[in-house]
């Protein structure tokens, strides 16, 4: 069943919102691509911030969606994507994608003919060792949900040792990393009003504070290793 895609997690802390952070942090318009927009939320806020922005879907349903939000856009398979660009984008995301994919770190290195000579790549992926997880496989369980870090569509799982592993493999430097909480609002919305605030920021802190443990994912900014 095709589901109507991921919305774009807009709270404090989740990912979307540190991939919004790193690249609110560069000067001026960008130019951007967006590698697995599923339903276009983040075009959306994208194009919203002024950037020119790019998008690969597989999914036809979602592309359907999604299309209108990019000044361009391309359907195929991520994993045979040929990226027919060659220095061109500021910043390649791979936003809660490359848990889909066979060979994600195979992906990332194909992509990397796209970047300027000063482009970075930003990555979002799930922490399989989140005590939540660890917890249940304790008891003998690990069940396949339609989200979250079991999502049943995820084909490959990441801890904060095999991620930077993979970077090393798709021959990227991760410049900055940090860890994004369990996502409380999206299962209690009425967390979100300000007076849970004070509750999210000591939640992040400790978070921060063991983010092997209880990261629910975890967001780079990565840049190419630099040959010799």
């Amino acid at each position: 069943m095709v589901q109507d895609g991921y919305s774009l997690k807009s709270f404090k802390y989740s990912s979307h919102y540190w991939v919004l952070n790193f690249l609110s942090a560069e000067k001026g318009p960008l130019r951007i691509l967006d590698v697995g927009t599923s339903n276009g939320d983040l075009g959306i806020r994208l194009r919203e911030e002024g950037h020119f922005v790019v998008g690969v879907e597989k999914d036809g349903k979602w592309a359907e969606k999604a299309r209108q939000h990019y000044d361009a856009f391309h359907v195929g398979d991520i994993e045979e994507f040929e990226f027919p660009y060659r220095a061109e984008f500021d910043y390649v995301l791979f936003a809660d994608v490359l848990e889909h994919l066979r060979e994600p770190a195979a992906v990332l290195r194909r992509s990397l003919p796209c970047l300027k000579e000063s482009g970075k790549i930003i990555v979002s992926v799930p922490n399989v060792a989140n005590l939540v997880i660890r917890w249940n496989l304790l008891f003998g369980r690990f069940d396949y949900t339609d989200r979250g870090i079991l999502d049943r569509t995820h084909l490959r799982f990441f801890t904060l040792a095999t991620l930077k592993q993979m970077m090393v493999e798709a021959s990227l430097r991760i410049l900055e990393l940090v860890p994004a909480p369990l996502p409380v609002q999206l299962v209690f919305p009425i967390t979100e009003k300000k007076i849970f605030a004070p509750l999210h920021e000591a939640h992040y802190a400790v978070v921060r504070f063991w983010k092997t443990l209880l990261a629910y994912q975890f967001v780079l900014k990565a840049a190419p290793t630099l040959p010799g």
